[in-house]
């Protein structure tokens, strides 16, 4: 299955002080995800703590955790978040899934995310989120304790927290713009390992296949797909700076 854009818009994920015409992408490291059972879960952790883990096997061990921040003006937001197994370069991409998705039965142009209505995403062990999710549910602050760890890193209009969990930590951090859904794509090297995963909030602008900016391309197909699940985890991907910016 193709991606829903160029592989090079992904690879701008991995370049520090990217410049565009309206904006700076800039790297911001906040700490190493601990992975104890190889089995990593993205997802809004004050909403969806349970969301299955992707359907890949990662190495155990502790990995550095980058975002990329885009600023505009005195605006700033997380236009990527990359946690980083090996120091190769990637020279294959490919969306990841969790549970039961199929890329196969995926609609062009469209994504497999999880979707995030508190406005934050994280990187989290499967175990260290089994933990998270009993917290949640068993004490009623434990929401508040996530938002005030987040707030004490809070710069501008993003923030992040490093918090330990069980076996292992919880790396979250603001979502874009906020609300929506995000998909993320593994980055294979020559041997076919996964060397990095790269969450995309929609925030950088379109690139071309040189991954340079582009004009404005055509608009994808309207509203959502038909066999949306409740809770969405299949839209068209359309970048938001376009929605806000057209740029």
């Amino acid at each position: 299955m193709s991606l829903p854009f160029p592989d090079s818009y992904l690879a701008n994920a991995l370049r520090d002080e990217l410049q565009f015409e309206k904006m700076t992408i800039r790297h911001r490291p906040i700490g190493d995800l601990i992975l104890t059972s190889g089995k990593l879960v993205a997802c809004d952790p004050l909403v969806n703590p349970e969301t299955e883990p992707f359907n890949v096997e990662l190495p155990r061990g502790k990995f550095p955790v980058v975002l990329s921040i885009a600023t505009r003006g005195t605006d700033q937001r997380v236009a990527y978040a990359t946690v980083r197994f090996r120091p190769d370069l990637p020279v294959k991409w490919e969306m990841l899934t969790s549970g039961e998705q199929d890329l196969g039965a995926l609609k062009p142009g469209h994504i497999y995310g999880y979707p995030v209505d508190a406005g934050v995403g994280c990187f989290v062990d499967r175990e260290a989120a089994q933990v998270v999710e009993k917290h949640l549910r068993g004490d009623d602050l434990a929401y508040e304790t996530i938002l005030a760890e987040m707030e004490k890193n809070s710069v501008n209009t993003w923030d992040w927290c490093d918090m330990p969990f069980g076996p292992g930590n919880l790396v979250a951090f603001s979502s874009g713009w906020g609300d929506g859904l995000y998909a993320s794509y593994a980055g294979r090297n020559a041997a076919g390992e996964i060397a990095l995963i790269v969450r995309d909030f929609g925030v950088a602008p379109e690139v071309d296949a040189a991954g340079n900016e582009k004009g404005k391309p055509p608009e994808l197909p309207a509203a959502a797909a038909a066999s949306i699940q409740n809770p969405p985890t299949e839209l068209p991907r359309r970048s938001l700076w376009k929605r806000l910016f057209g740029g």
